[in-house]
């Protein structure tokens, strides 16, 4: 029935001379995610990527591959069609006899096309035979179907079935990005949140091995696993802390073991993220939510950081709208397992919560902390991990 996709976008729409820098990237990060799902090729022309599919090819899952990628407002899936007004009637009315509907609207639309028909004409030629044809009726502010004529340079496309995109931008125009991710929910919010700006993440995972069992590193992995769904490519770094832990536990106050853990991580981060070519870090931090995550102690914490920026895009958001966003995405549910974190590990009764720099730096005083950090970092794994075979179609 179907032969085709077509792919609109709206943000990078509104790109100026770069346009087709963004629009390039698109149509290279839907062909990745199409691999194995038989269409034929990717075209990008008139504000829109046409998909032609092969016979055999499965619609359905390439659909749902490309309304996953970065960049996607939505997709449609149509048929092909020459620029006929009785042939375009035909198929319209074919489609939408697959739908279940009592009323509808016919939406057409000429971009750069010779076209004879005007697009009124063309709604009200074929609404006119769907209506004959079914005894529906129409409507056209809330439609229970629609049918789409697009017709641009000497072709179109109909469609009367369409997918949600995630929309933003095409991952990798934004550059590159190092996640701090734990197995909570919040950052792998902040994770996909930062792809979907066009960033092109890579994870860090902390462990507390061999402190801990392995639960967090496998809960990682199933986390970057969903948000491969989306990048179609994403690796992950799992970093030991524990001996770290274990050394700020020796030398440093109780209360400030939290803040110490952190500004640990970011110093790790920060070299990987030179190391790695990653332009800034990204953290899962609320504001408030805990203790670490106090003004006073963000502050304290990045003031390890040296010459790296740091980007929090959950900041302003409460709790409630980060599992929400997390259960859209379906993090969630790995999320909300019980896991062994690291940052518990040897967890103080009374954090402090309004920590200053300097009081750090002299907690900080006893430790070598570039050999904690070249230690960590020699203990580092690697894994990639690919859009998930479980998504890919059967043989």
């Amino acid at each position: 029935m179907y032969d085709a996709l077509v792919v609109h976008f709206h943000e990078i729409g509104l790109k100026g001379r770069n346009r087709e820098f963004f629009e390039d990237a698109l149509a290279r990060n839907l062909r990745r995610a199409l691999r194995g799902t038989g269409y034929k090729r990717v075209r990008k022309g008139f504000g829109r990527v046409v998909i032609d599919l092969e016979p055999d090819g499965l619609v359905q899952v390439a659909a749902e591959r490309a309304a996953r990628v970065f960049g996607v407002a939505y997709v449609g899936l149509g048929r092909r069609v020459e620029p006929d007004l009785a042939q375009i009637g035909e198929v319209a009315l074919e489609l939408i006899r697959e739908e279940t509907f009592g009323s509808f609207a016919v939406r057409a639309r000429r971009t750069h096309s010779n076209f004879p028909h005007r697009s009124q004409e063309v709604n009200e030629t074929v609404g006119q035979k769907i209506k004959d044809a079914t005894g529906a009726r129409v409507d056209l502010k809330h439609p229970d179907a629609t049918v789409w004529i697009e017709m641009f340079g000497g072709t179109g496309l109909v469609f009367a079935r369409r997918l949600k995109g995630v929309g933003g931008l095409p991952s990798g125009v934004s550059g590159k990005m190092l996640v701090l991710m734990s197995g909570g929910i919040d950052s792998p919010v902040a994770a996909y949140r930062m792809a979907r700006r066009g960033a092109d993440i890579e994870l860090l995972h902390f462990h507390g091995q061999p402190f801990t069992d392995p639960s967090s590193v496998r809960q990682a992995e199933e986390l970057a696993q969903v948000l491969a769904g989306y990048q179609l490519r994403v690796l992950l770094h799992l970093v030991p802390l524990g001996d770290a832990q274990r050394e700020i536990v020796t030398h440093a106050p109780s209360s400030m073991r939290m803040v110490l853990y952190r500004r640990m991580m970011m110093r790790i981060a920060a070299q990987l993220a030179k190391e790695i070519g990653a332009q800034a870090l990204v953290t899962g931090d609320s504001l408030g939510q805990v203790a670490s995550q106090t003004i006073e102690n963000i502050r304290t914490i990045d003031a390890s950081l040296a010459g790296v920026e740091a980007f929090r895009p959950l900041i302003g958001m409460d709790k409630q709208e980060i599992m929400d966003e997390a259960k859209r995405i379906g993090t969630y549910d790995i999320s909300a397992r019980q896991y062994q974190d690291c940052c518990v590990l040897f967890e103080p009764r009374s954090p402090a919560t309004k920590s200053e720099p300097a009081h750090a730096t002299r907690a900080e005083s006893e430790l070598d902390m570039d050999a904690l950090v070249g230690k960590a970092l020699a203990g580092r794994e690697v894994r990639e991990l690919e859009l998930s075979d479980a998504d890919r179609p059967g043989p």
